[in-house]
């Protein structure tokens, strides 16, 4: 039986983690999955999906039909939803939505959720078609529309760990070097919950930090780009 509206859990305290395109091929995506799955038994936990190998075949239309940025954006989507089966498939224990009132409902069942986001396509049109966004940004949108507690960015490539200072990684920098994508410092900055970039390999000390309540990996400050402004939400 589903819940009734008046019992569904509130999404304050909900992490929200980012899956990586490149971890599309990775047999250790599994282990992510699975630490999003516990994690969803205690707290509602949210997965966002890049386009992973789906979106390869959105650019190469693009690029041979010279297809409308509304076009592609919408292709886009699509692609992401089908990496968020992917890993539903994965883990079937992870349930699906395309909304908050579903994350609610998955955890009330104590379930965690990935999210199919085509679903922008038809409730939120006008950020479909102003903003060209990926993933990264995608996932900080959702953590500020839903308020969630944390936000957890899953990169294959090295955090700059090493150069963080005590408030936290220079997001500016992170977007000139190709980390992160140059809409997300904007969404960073209206998130007021704690934001980390990890590395892929290191899925056991997040799950051990997580469990002890902690931080772990790269803490990212609410420093956005000069001149770069978000859509309205």
């Amino acid at each position: 039986m589903i819940p009734t509206k008046e019992a569904l859990p509130t999404l304050e305290d909900a992490c929200v983690i980012q899956v990586g395109g490149t971890l599309a091929d990775w047999v250790g995506t599994a282990d992510w999955i699975a630490l999003a799955a516990r994690l969803g038994s205690v707290r509602p936990t949210i997965i966002v999906p890049t386009g992973g190998p789906f979106v390869d075949t959105v650019r190469e239309a693009e690029d041979m039909w010279r297809l409308q940025p509304a076009v592609v954006r919408r292709m886009t989507l699509l692609a992401m939803d089908s990496f968020a089966l992917l890993l539903h498939g994965i883990h079937p224990e992870i349930g699906i939505a395309a909304g908050p009132a579903e994350m609610k409902a998955n955890a009330a069942a104590g379930q965690a959720s990935v999210w199919l986001p085509s679903s922008l396509a038809e409730t939120r049109r006008e950020l479909v078609e102003d903003w060209d966004a990926a993933s990264d940004s995608l996932a900080a949108w959702l953590a500020v529309e839903i308020g969630a507690e944390r936000l957890i960015l899953v990169k294959a490539g090295t955090c700059p760990c090493h150069s963080v200072e005590a408030l936290g990684a220079d997001t500016a920098a992170m977007v000139r070097d190709g980390v992160l994508s140059p809409g997300f410092p904007v969404w960073r900055r209206r998130f007021g919950g704690a934001v980390w970039c990890v590395e892929r390999e290191r899925v056991e000390d997040v799950a051990a930090a997580l469990e002890q309540g902690g931080g772990f990996g790269c803490p990212l400050a609410a420093t956005p780009l000069m001149g770069v402004a978000a859509p309205d939400r």
